[in-house]
């Protein structure tokens, strides 16, 4: 993660301002569906480890059944430890458990070999190879990646000219997340050892979408 970056989810990007603007323009939603069809696909096992990276402030939770993830062992990751606290407080509400912490996924002190390793939207704002290095290092049955696609010829992230909320703006003058190309992603992916099977789509707001892909471990029984 470029500082920039890094300088925006630490201290610039509020909870508050975060979970306005991503449910507002419908994303949360979307990542909540696409992540209940993620999880259905991959069928981790009863009491298999889930591991949510980047999971921001889970905004998400509110959009999802959480009947879903409690027969799992879930563990919780951001940078932002603000961002975390307010993920708790959405945990408890839900009726759920996890273990909740800070990490930097480019770094990250993850153990490995979880059932399921979830990320949404996050390659955005890293350098997004190297975070299908660490995905694949970590050694996952199944990797879970929710990305974010621009109609032609929108470049930025952040819709140009959209009204966001005021801490976000402030990120954006500074911070420039990159977009993450489809076809790129599955294929590195594929080149280590994680193949494709299965890829929903959900429309949101200004003529975006979120896509979710599910990547099974070719011979998950091995190192």
């Amino acid at each position: 993660m470029d500082l920039s970056l890094r300088l925006a989810w630490t201290q610039i990007v509020t909870g508050k301002d975060y979970d306005e603007h991503m449910s507002g323009i419908g994303q949360a939603q979307a990542a909540a569906t696409l992540t209940r069809q993620i999880i259905q696909s991959a069928e981790p096992p009863e009491g298999g480890r889930v591991v949510i990276a980047g999971a921001g402030t889970g905004q998400m939770l509110d959009f999802l059944d959480a009947a879903l993830l409690r027969p799992f062992r879930m563990t919780c990751t951001d940078l932002n430890r603000g961002f975390l606290a307010r993920l708790e407080e959405r945990i408890v509400r839900h009726g759920l458990s996890a273990t909740i912490l800070q990490d930097d996924i480019e770094h990250t002190a993850l153990e490995p070999g979880p059932d399921l390793l979830f990320a949404t939207l996050l390659l955005e704002h890293i350098d997004w190879r190297r975070g299908v290095e660490v995905f694949a290092g970590l050694r996952p049955a199944a990797c879970g990646i929710i990305i974010q696609e621009n109609p032609t010829g929108m470049t930025s992230v952040v819709t140009p000219g959209r009204r966001i909320p005021p801490s976000i703006a402030k990120a954006v003058e500074i911070a420039h997340p990159t977009l993450v190309p489809i076809e790129e992603l599955l294929a590195d992916f594929e080149r280590r050892g994680y193949k494709c099977r299965a890829r929903n789509a959900h429309e949101v707001a200004d003529g975006k979408r979120l896509i979710g892909a599910l990547f099974m471990r070719e011979t998950p029984g091995q190192d």
